[in-house]
């Protein structure tokens, strides 16, 4: 029994070779590929239950168009996480690139970064709780260690007292349980939850790297 063949596609054939194919050939076979993400959870800063950090708006982006993660997790710093991660609780944790002490994890014995991606952050602002919004001067100013060039540029000026906080979320709440007339640097969604008025937007969706870090005896077992 011989089996017959046809050349559907000629030097001039459209890109669409099935928009060419002669009427009644059809694929003898299909499969749906069910979708595998690679880390079945992911583990980054997140130190409130909204979720408000750039690391989970970037995280959950990166998950939904890459494909490669089933379950984004937030802890209260990139050092819990990592250590969720190391004791096989998660299977990947994901660091901003402008996080001062990432080096740590590059040098973790436990960790190997295998991966990173630019995804822009959502803005970054200069917000005040509403009572001190009209305020040109404020005793205090909260921020997280990555935004500190942008103390440092716009914002040293108008205060004496800076103090640094774990995320852009825990510089909103400093801001509003400080006593005395604070404010913050955070991003545009945390100050928006939290009833923060903005004073100034200070950077607009600037693009950040972000670093994703297996178990070293995960890379172990693949290879």
């Amino acid at each position: 029994m011989s089996l017959r063949t046809e050349n559907l596609t000629t030097p001039n054939s459209p890109a669409d070779a099935s928009a060419a194919a002669p009427e009644g050939i059809s694929p003898r076979f299909h499969a749906d590929i069910p979708a595998a993400p690679r880390y079945a959870s992911v583990a980054t800063l997140a130190d409130d239950p909204a979720g408000l950090t750039c690391s989970v708006t970037v995280g959950l982006r990166w998950g939904a168009s890459s494909g490669k993660a089933g379950r984004l997790l937030g802890y209260p710093s990139f050092e819990e996480a990592a250590e969720s991660v190391k004791d096989g609780r998660h299977d990947a944790l994901l660091v901003a690139g402008a996080y001062p002490e990432i080096r740590t994890f590059f040098f973790d014995a436990g960790l190997s970064a295998v991966e990173s991606f630019i995804s822009p952050l959502p803005d970054m602002v200069f917000a005040a709780p509403e009572h001190n919004a009209a305020l040109e001067r404020f005793d205090t100013v909260h921020y997280h260690p990555a935004t500190r060039v942008l103390f440092e540029t716009h914002v040293q000026g108008r205060t004496n007292d800076a103090v640094q906080a774990t995320s852009n979320s825990a510089a909103c709440r400093d801001a509003l349980e400080n006593p005395g007339q604070a404010a913050a640097i955070t991003n545009r969604t945390c100050a928006d939850h939290y009833g923060l008025t903005t004073l100034k937007v200070l950077s607009r969706g600037t693009p950040m790297s972000f670093v994703v870090f297996e178990p070293k005896n995960r890379r172990n077992q693949q290879s």
